[in-house]
């Protein structure tokens, strides 16, 4: 079966269809906006539509649910813009191009959208099903959440009439997530001064690896490519003299970073000592990420002998020393929940931009006061190294309510349709529902999704089987909701 459409469930993987179709990026989502404002239009639903792009659309609910409590079914219009590196797709032009392997949808070359496709498509569903009991239900759609959580962060709280939530952003069936972690953006500012240098001038790259998540795949010990550049050249460092011309990698703070490529320029004496030096790091690299990054190349290519700017050797030393360094991976597991991650790092994003080495990352922890204290280390890290430091967005962890009433319906709805327990737990990755919080006072909600795996890389796939479980699980909730 070509046709996505076609799936089961049907209503579902239709409206699935239709939003993969269009373009939808974060920082870009006028297109999507657009769809979902016509998509109230012509089905004559109340809606609402902000500044920021957000967009509310209310149901009322159906015979005999008429006057149960609002409840609101949320989640996020935009997506990561992940592509591999001979893809031609243009993310603010180009419908997404789905492939249907067995029982996962995947997309070809470029990140699929089920984060958080999921939830929009099931979500529009609902909003257009004439045969599905359900209580008044309240739509929300925000923009940029995988850029720090913009348009729930811009969203008006008085516009929001609910107060039980079922977020649909969570990637594992048979979970109830009732938390999640809190995050703070870190971004760090070197000194880039310049100076003419003779040598041969290298074209470097790092690819292959995972990356993935950096709050569902933090765990996984997947290497990041911004430490490994930093290693490979501080370690030829002390054979040869060397000063990088370029250096990028990442579009995301919230993604392990994958790929970093840039230019560097080696004294023309030094060049054997420097390519021996890389070759022995990088067998070193390999062999330790064998397992967690099977894919890693690395390779260096002279490109000629050349005298030009490149970065003072203090100021690359300073920044490689930082980026090598600084706490990335997992800092505490929680000692509460066993084998949920509490505390971590990841640098999403390295570059040279308007005259100095830039990082941006993410600190995340379902701790605040843990998140506050390893930014807080970043940062006198950064500074010693003669940084300038920064804070971006952040959000609070979204604490569990032990007093649900949503919660209670939603196991119960579970035991009805899978025969056992489902798993009550919190998880590392930043969802929307601490922010409703925040906005509207104390609320009841929960976050569930079908099986969902590597997101925000171009390995994203969803279970097909899953979908439609969770499908089913979500309308015998609201079923519930009386």
């Amino acid at each position: 079966m070509s046709d996505v459409s076609k799936l089961a469930p049907q209503e579902v993987f239709k409206y699935f269809k239709e939003i993969s179709d269009v373009p939808r990026a974060s920082g870009h989502t006028e297109k999507i906006i657009t769809y979902l404002v016509n998509f109230a239009k012509e089905h004559e639903l109340e809606y609402y539509q902000d500044e920021s792009g957000n967009v509310i659309i209310w149901k009322e609910g159906t015979p005999g649910y008429e006057n149960s409590d609002m409840v609101m079914i949320q989640g996020h219009m935009d997506i990561v813009a992940e592509k591999t590196e001979d893809s031609a797709h243009d993310f603010q032009n180009d419908p997404i191009e789905l492939i249907i392997d067995g029982d996962f949808l995947t997309a070809n070359k470029t990140t699929l959208g089920a984060d958080d496709g999921a939830a929009i498509a099931m979500g529009l569903a609902l909003l257009d099903s004439t045969d599905i009991p359900h209580p008044p239900l309240e739509f929300i759609a925000t923009v940029d959440e995988e850029i720090g959580m913009l348009g729930a962060y811009a969203l008006d709280g008085s516009k929001i009439r609910s107060r039980k939530i079922i977020n649909v952003d969570s990637e594992d069936e048979g979970v109830i997530t009732v938390g999640c972690a809190g995050a703070v953006d870190i971004f760090t500012s070197f000194p880039a001064d310049k100076k003419v240098v003779k040598g041969v001038k290298y074209k470097y790259l790092v690819d292959g690896l995972l990356g993935g998540h950096s709050g569902l795949d933090i765990h996984q010990e997947r290497a990041n490519a911004g430490q490994i550049v930093a290693r490979i050249l501080l370690d030829a460092r002390e054979k040869a003299e060397l000063n990088i011309v370029s250096i990028k990698g990442g579009r995301a703070t919230n993604v392990i970073l994958g790929k970093v490529e840039g230019e560097v320029i080696v004294a023309a004496s030094d060049v054997k000592a420097f390519e021996e030096r890389i070759a022995a790091s990088t067998e070193q690299i390999k062999v330790e990420y064998r397992t967690s990054d099977p894919g890693i190349t690395v390779s260096f290519k002279a490109v000629g002998e050349v005298e030009e700017e490149a970065i003072d050797t203090v100021c690359q030393d300073n920044f490689f020393k930082f980026v090598l360094a600084c706490p990335v991976g997992v800092e505490h597991y929680s000692v509460e929940l066993k084998g949920l991650v509490e505390t971590s790092h990841s640098i999403g994003i390295i570059k040279i931009e308007e005259g100095r080495l830039v990082t941006m990352s993410m600190v995340r922890s379902s701790v605040n006061s843990r998140n506050t204290l390893l930014a807080r280390k970043i940062g006198i890290l950064a500074e010693a190294l003669g940084a300038k430091v920064e804070s971006g967005s952040s959000y609070g962890a979204w604490e569990f309510n032990n007093k649900s009433d949503l919660l209670d319906v939603c196991v119960a709805a579970y035991k009805e349709q899978y025969g056992e327990e489902p798993v009550v737990s919190a998880m590392h990755a930043g969802i929307e529902c601490g922010i409703w919080a925040e906005k509207v006072g104390k609320v009841d909600a929960v976050s569930i999704g079908p099986d969902i795996s590597d997101v925000h890389s171009v390995n994203e796939n969803i279970s097909i089987s899953s979908t439609e479980r969770t499908w089913n699980y979500l309308k015998l909730i609201l079923s519930h909701c009386k």
